[in-house]
């Protein structure tokens, strides 16, 4: 059965309150406790009860008597919706945890087989959602014990605090039972009657849009335009700083600046290597010269002028080109110590990688490592 008017449910146009006397307003997931107080003399063997309000009455959810507990619904069965009796202190108590979005509604504590009402409780389940900038929302809003088939329907938005409301996007077609749909800027939505949801969806949120949102049922110039079905509050974050993480592709190395030092005193002590090297080397070049020149010699005094040129030549490498040759590959070593002491420079460029587009591109040709 179709339900238009709900009692003590607001309204969202502009100019009414957008909360009602006594509506308690409760996020999805949480849970909701009702204490209620029946009067003294009454009897407290008499039937109890929690009952949603339907137009034509009370739909039973629990209901106790004495200590018996009775459950009408399917959530009430699955343990979600439990009444407990207080003889003592003459009262009741409902508990409804773990609330959905298509709780809301209008309930009352009633009392006898004729529900006489005691409390009345507006209940609003609100589903809260967080997003950062340039992300995309999809919500879905259930009116299945609604009804509001052949309606149009709207997502209307809160301005400011003032309890106005202002239709953000509604579906373009009224009283059919097919799928209607509608778009502006980059809200969109779309009602779906077989299956009686209505589904929204924003692109490239901005900062900008966040606040208090509801689908609502449609019905232009009327005096109640717009009935919520179900309330959003989005919260749009702006999407933190990029983190920028530079790697250097390069073959070259950096050393931190307390290795110069490692370095200088390296070179000094190639140098010192080489020295040394080359005086221990000095003796060997003397046993070997002495005996070089005493075979020359030899060779002149025979005439054996063929082999003095050779032989003079293999003294010369003892005496002079061996030496170099040490002395050369010592200072070679010294100075390769002192290129890799200096700082070095990448030849190719870095890549950075970003949080916010998750892309790799290249930005300049100096090393670093930085986060920032």
């Amino acid at each position: 059965m179709e339900l238009r008017v709900v009692l003590l449910l607001p309204l969202c146009f502009p100019g009414l309150q957008a909360q009602a006397p006594g509506e308690l307003s409760q996020s999805e997931g949480s849970k909701l406790s009702v204490l209620c107080p029946y009067l003294a003399e009454d009897e407290y063997r008499e039937l109890k009860s929690w009952c949603r309000w339907t137009g034509p009455g009370c739909q039973l959810q629990v209901a106790i008597s004495g200590t018996r507990t009775q459950t009408y619904t399917e959530r009430a069965r699955q343990g979600y919706i439990t009444i407990q009796g207080d003889p003592i202190h003459r009262n009741f108590s409902i508990t409804m945890t773990d609330l959905r979005v298509e709780d809301s509604g209008t309930y009352y504590c009633a009392y006898t087989q004729n529900f006489v009402p005691l409390k009345w409780i507006s209940l609003n389940v609100f589903k809260e959602i967080h997003k950062l900038e340039l992300d995309s929302l999809s919500v879905q809003c259930p009116y299945h014990d609604l009804g509001f088939r052949s309606e149009r329907k709207a997502w209307c938005r809160a301005v400011g605090r003032t309890g106005r409301f202002e239709v953000v996007v509604s579906t373009d077609t009224t009283y059919t039972l097919s799928i209607s749909k509608g778009k502006e800027g980059r809200a969109f939505i779309q009602d779906d009657p077989q299956e009686r949801t209505i589904t929204i969806t924003m692109e490239k949120l901005q900062a900008q849009d966040s606040g208090v949102y509801w689908c609502a049922l449609y019905t232009p110039y009327t005096s109640i335009p717009l009935t919520r079905i179900m309330e959003v509050r989005l919260s749009v974050a702006k999407r933190p700083a990029a983190t920028t993480l530079s790697v250097t592709t390069g073959t070259s190395e950096n050393h931190p600046p307390g290795n110069s030092t490692l370095a200088g005193q390296g070179v000094s002590t190639y140098i010192i290597i080489s020295a040394v090297l080359y005086l221990l080397l000095m003796p060997v070049v003397i046993i070997l010269i002495i005996p070089c020149i005493r075979h020359h010699r030899k060779l002149k005094r025979r005439g054996m002028w063929k082999l003095v040129m050779p032989h003079f030549l293999f003294c010369l490498s003892l005496t002079i080109i061996f030496p170099l040759q040490v002395s050369l590959f010592s200072t070679h070593c010294a100075l390769e110590k002192i290129r890799l002491a200096q700082p070095g420079k990448s030849q190719e460029g870095l890549l950075v990688v970003t949080s916010s587009h998750n892309e790799s591109k290249p930005l300049s040709s100096r090393h670093a490592m930085n986060v920032s």
